[in-house]
């Protein structure tokens, strides 16, 4: 079980872990983007076993409550019990709506904090009688819409590219869509542009070098500036006060941290005052 709440709005792109099931749900007020789509509170999303990987938005400000379950289990529980409304739901939806009582159960039960020995086989159980209700709401299958689809192919390229500095209209001709539709969606979607978007992954890259002496090795860098320089930052003023507003620290603080004993790594910092933080699975 994992619980996340999060200062800000936070972006999730990426494979999905093989042979898991994720059952999300969100308990805070603003309701999140999976895939694109406004998913309405009270549901629960995440949990189509016919996508294979991730794509979604939080706000800040949001609770996000996530179980992970073994899908050859449920499948297993759902065949011996012949509950095959749950596998078909399963295989062709991404988002369902439940009633306030039975939402609320189920986020009393995927509290981390819930010490119960038996609590993996309720949640189990739980979401097996959930799915297999004959009026559960279907919301979504999963398929991307086109605005998501676009800025999805725009991380990916982010995130595969670390290193490399491009120019919009080079950009439009690499992801195949015009400038305005790169720059509409972009805004409407994170509310900055794609050269921003493109250097806050960059960013990351670079915090997470900074926090880890394993990547620096990799790339070849030991000091800030030769990490800065790797990924892209030619001014070490503007690289220095991009990081700092985005991390909240001097990048020469970060790489301090990383070796400190009893300090460990993270993929994800949280920053202290951007409007947008990027996270992989």
């Amino acid at each position: 079980m994992i619980s996340l709440t999060t200062n800000q709005s936070l972006v999730f792109e990426g494979d999905r872990r093989s042979g898991w099931l994720a059952f999300c749900i969100n308990t805070s007020g603003d309701t999140p983007l999976v895939r694109g789509n406004e998913v309405p509170q009270r549901s629960m999303h995440g949990f189509c076993s016919d996508l294979k990987d991730v794509f979604f938005q939080l706000h800040a400000g949001s609770h996000l409550q996530i179980a992970l379950v073994s899908h050859d289990r449920i499948e297993h529980l759902a065949l011996a019990s012949q509950q095959h409304q749950a596998l078909d739901l399963i295989g062709s939806t991404n988002s369902a709506r439940l009633s306030a009582e039975r939402f609320d159960r189920l986020a009393t039960m995927v509290l981390p904090r819930n010490k119960d020995p038996l609590q993996g086989e309720l949640i189990e159980a739980e979401l097996l009688d959930l799915l297999s209700q004959r009026n559960v709401q279907r919301i979504s299958t999963g398929e991307l819409n086109h605005r998501a689809d676009l800025m999805q192919h725009l991380i990916k390229w982010g995130q595969t590219n670390p290193t490399t500095v491009i120019s919009l209209e080079d950009l439009t001709a690499t992801i195949f869509a015009s400038r305005s539709s790169i720059v509409h969606n972009c805004r409407s979607m994170f509310g900055i542009g794609p050269m921003a978007l493109l250097k806050l992954i960059r960013l990351g890259q670079v915090q997470n070098a900074l926090l880890n002496p394993d990547q620096r090795a990799i790339i070849g860098c030991r000091t800030v500036q030769e990490v800065a320089s790797h990924y892209g930052f030619q001014s070490r003023n503007h690289f220095a006060r991009d990081y700092r507003d985005l991390f909240g620290e001097a990048p020469s603080s970060t790489l301090q941290r990383s070796g400190a004993s009893g300090i460990r790594c993270q993929p994800v910092s949280v920053a202290q005052s951007p409007q947008m933080a990027m996270a992989r699975r």
